[in-house]
């Protein structure tokens, strides 16, 4: 799996937005756990639909490793859709779309077309991102317009989500080719949310139920007019689901490679980091460490690269922490074994220093403290790629190193020391096992999946 390299360039942007406009700090929105629903190459898994009112156009191709579509004759357009339904998910694409078709992402489509749209109308007098009622009583929310070009934006008086970004910071924000845009609907009546480029544009919440609780994603060429030579293009496509049962997979985490690590009913396959078994059974269909007789509860193998997801929730006054490439697991006595691991904070706190919930502990603080309150639950990600480390929290990339960059003994990239004695990080083993810590309190963790970058150990 190759990642994206662009999360500085969003950072950077997230921060300029945020002072720019004296709102509290936000993070780049995170995806690693979305899975693939378009293969790049066919239209598997996904159909034409010939019931919709904007018209039944076939002109729906794969080109260049994205969904194409056009009018196949002037004034037919339609939609593609997928065979798959979906209730409560989130779906995240890239657009590249030519300046001119009215089209749009489609959340919870019926066969007809009826859906919550979250808006692709590209064009002058349009909107990419807002939320319109396809079908369902036209309504819409935009915050702004798009203008005689796409590089120029107006904005638009919408006191519920107002428009991040001013029309100057749009010019070098949107680019010229693809963009990436996402969408989340849940409930029902749904709350829809949206984002551009990894900032959120949009959160809507309906009054009333329209549609039913599960529908297709689909993608729209708009009828009317003569847009035969003009073209829509969506590649990488995916998906993660938010109604999936706990401790399970979803059908698309199946067939992406993603392992279940704990079944949510035995502790078969872990033990504590001593090797031995928990003192702690299994509660409610969850992993809860603590009081486990040691450090940390451990799956039993290490594992090289890969992404894990979890989610977990807190006591009141808790202090824990997810271990990545802890290496060796066996300590001297009077010796910790949380210093030979990487470790993603979790503390019942607000700040957002080197020591609170989505900071790399000690090493890297986190952009901002996005954990729910006591009691909720926080759905996190961690990716281990060769050197680079990534934590996501509640869908936000909160926090990442890259270990190449940290070559001095006892101190952080920028010169300051942090509290590991002796420890080069770049020189850290890119193998371990990961941990569930107890640090006095309880903490709970459920459906823990991982799914294996170049897998060696995690065979």
């Amino acid at each position: 799996m190759k990642l994206a390299n662009s999360s500085s360039i969003i950072v950077l942007v997230c921060v300029a937005i945020a002072s720019a406009q004296d709102k509290p700090k936000t993070c780049p929105q995170a995806g690693s756990d979305f899975a693939s629903i378009f293969d790049g190459k066919t239209l598997k898994g996904w159909h034409i639909s010939t019931k919709t009112g904007h018209g039944t156009t076939k002109a729906w191709v794969v080109k260049d490793d994205a969904i194409t579509g056009t009018q196949d004759k002037p004034g037919n357009g339609g939609i593609v859709i997928t065979d798959e339904q979906y209730g409560d998910f989130e779906v995240s694409l890239e657009m590249g779309n030519d300046y001119g078709p009215d089209s749009g992402l489609f959340l919870r489509s019926t066969e007809n077309g009826k859906c919550y749209q979250a808006m692709i109308d590209y064009h002058n007098n349009g909107n990419v991102m807002g939320v319109y009622g396809e079908g369902i009583g036209g309504f819409a929310a935009r915050n702004f317009q798009t203008l005689e070009s796409p590089d120029r934006i107006k904005v638009l008086d919408y006191p519920k989500f107002h428009c991040p970004l001013t029309p100057e910071q749009w010019k070098t924000f949107w680019k010229k080719d693809w963009n990436q845009v996402q969408a989340r609907i849940t409930g029902n009546p749904p709350r829809v949310e949206t984002w551009i480029n990894g900032i959120k544009f949009m959160d809507w919440t309906d009054t009333e139920k329209r549609l039913p609780d599960k529908g297709g994603i689909a993608l729209q060429v708009h009828g009317g007019g003569d847009l035969t030579k003009q073209f829509v293009r969506y590649r990488s496509i995916r998906v993660r689901r938010l109604d999936t049962p706990d401790n399970t997979l979803s059908p698309e985490e199946k067939a992406a490679g993603w392992q279940l690590l704990f079944d949510g009913k035995t502790l078969k396959g872990w033990k504590t980091c001593t090797m031995q078994e928990s003192k702690v059974p299994v509660d409610n269909g969850c992993i809860q460490p603590h009081g486990c007789g040691a450090y940390m509860m451990v799956p039993e193998r290490e594992y090289d690269d890969f992404i894990l997801s979890l989610d977990f929730k807190i006591s009141k006054g808790c202090n824990s922490g997810i271990f990545v490439r802890t290496f060796p697991i066996k300590v001297k006595p009077g010796e910790d074994v949380g210093y030979n691991g990487l470790e993603m904070a979790i503390d019942d706190s607000t700040g957002a220093g080197m020591h609170d919930t989505g900071a790399i502990y000690d090493l890297v603080a986190p952009c901002r403290n996005a954990m729910k309150p006591v009691g909720q639950w926080n759905h996190a990600v961690i990716t281990c790629d060769a050197p680079r480390i990534i934590v996501e929290l509640n869908g936000e990339r909160v926090s990442e190193m890259n270990l190449d960059e940290w070559t001095q003994v006892e101190k952080r990239p920028d010169g300051s020391t942090h509290k590991f004695t002796g420890r080069v990080w770049k020189n850290h083993p890119r193998h371990g096992y990961i941990g569930l810590q107890d640090h006095g309190s309880p903490c709970w963790f459920k459906s823990i999946k991982l799914l294996p970058l170049r897998p060696k150990r995690a065979g």
